[in-house]
């Protein structure tokens, strides 16, 4: 049986609605509905979390064809609710390589280099891997990314590449009713907009932020404007702060309180002269909002400042959109957030 099969029986024996099944595993009903439809396929990310909530492997749910070897791994990610996932597993160094017998004396935490050859060898090890292997490019966005808009004031809080789900924020994949996506490829996180006169958001689930600074770098590939969204109150509610940029520097910022862009709260606009115009070029969006306070910037220059205080945190997201140029299409990368 097909995993879109086996999707919606699996729902149904439990008496849940499209949207429940949503709630259950962090996404959204359209995303559900694309897959029980088969038009497109959970990511590794989901595959686990459908794998727990149903208690089957993924050769049960349709996921792996029948006469496919299902890798011992991915079997026991599925069958094991309780495994840790890598980002909390812990990896210890080990300084002390000699005999049990041999303590040497320390300094800040290092055994004195003169006390034998393996601790020389250890010390050399160590210096390779903090100068140019293992530690630095993990290391390497907190010491690399101070906040440019707060004169380096904010912790590194977030550095997202945006190429897969590797971070697990549950960034929104798959398609809606209308043609709309949310998916990686090509090394970067991409939406579209099929129809005149919409925008589709996509957000990353799993974040909360209230005090922050939020940057992403964005490509306008098709449509008339790209976006970012913030302090949104979850994926199912269009409750947020929206900031817009179209293709000729113009930009809104809007509060929405439904899904009706007629609803929404303008709260400013005007034109901006950094934003660089033309299809594929780099574009890099940011806001600051501490409280009721939020400044927008283009590229690293101060667009506008404002103050509305009706939401206070929320998740972050990007989007893309038209109004008489469809399909709208942008793509987004290396998403930083500097708590404040």
């Amino acid at each position: 049986m097909k995993f879109a099969q086996m999707l919606r029986q699996e729902r149904e024996l439990r008496g849940w609605s499209q949207s429940r099944a949503a709630q259950e595993l962090g996404t959204t009903p359209n995303t559900i509905s694309a897959w029980e439809r088969d038009l497109s396929l959970p990511s590794p990310y989901f595959r686990e979390k459908l794998c727990m909530l149903f208690g089957k492997n993924a050769r049960e749910l349709g996921l792996l064809p029948a006469n496919e070897r299902v890798v011992e791994l991915e079997e026991e990610a599925c069958a094991d609710e309780k495994k840790v996932r890598p980002e909390q597993e812990e990896t210890v160094l080990d300084a002390s390589a000699g005999k049990k017998d041999e303590v040497a004396p320390r300094v800040y935490g290092f055994p004195l280099f003169v006390t034998s050859r393996r601790r020389i060898l250890l010390l050399s090890c160590l210096l390779v891997l903090l100068t140019g292997g293992v530690l630095i490019p993990l290391l390497w966005p907190l010491i690399a990314f101070p906040n440019p808009y707060t004169s380096g004031w904010g912790r590194l809080a977030l550095y997202d590449p945006m190429k897969d789900q590797g971070q697990h924020l549950n960034w929104q994949e798959g398609w809606n009713e209308n043609g709309a996506s949310c998916q990686f490829k090509r090394d970067a996180y991409y939406t579209t907009q099929p129809l005149a006169g919409y925008f589709h958001a996509c957000l990353a689930q799993t974040t909360t932020f209230r005090n922050f600074t939020y940057e992403v770098e964005a490509f306008l590939y098709h449509g008339d404007y790209l976006g970012i969204i913030f302090r949104a109150a979850s994926s199912l509610d269009s409750k947020y702060y929206l900031f817009r940029v179209y293709s000729d520097g113009t930009y809104m910022l809007k509060r929405y309180v439904d899904r009706v862009d007629d609803h929404a709260i303008l709260l400013d606009s005007g034109t901006t002269e950094w934003f660089h115009k033309g299809w594929g070029q780099m574009n890099t969006l940011a806001v600051v909002a501490v409280e009721q306070n939020m400044t927008l910037y283009v590229n690293q220059r101060r667009v506008t400042s404002v103050i509305d205080g009706a939401y206070a945190d929320g998740q972050i997201g990007v989007l893309a959109g038209n109004e008489e140029h469809p399909p709208a299409e942008a793509a987004f990368r290396n998403v930083k957030v500097w708590s404040l």
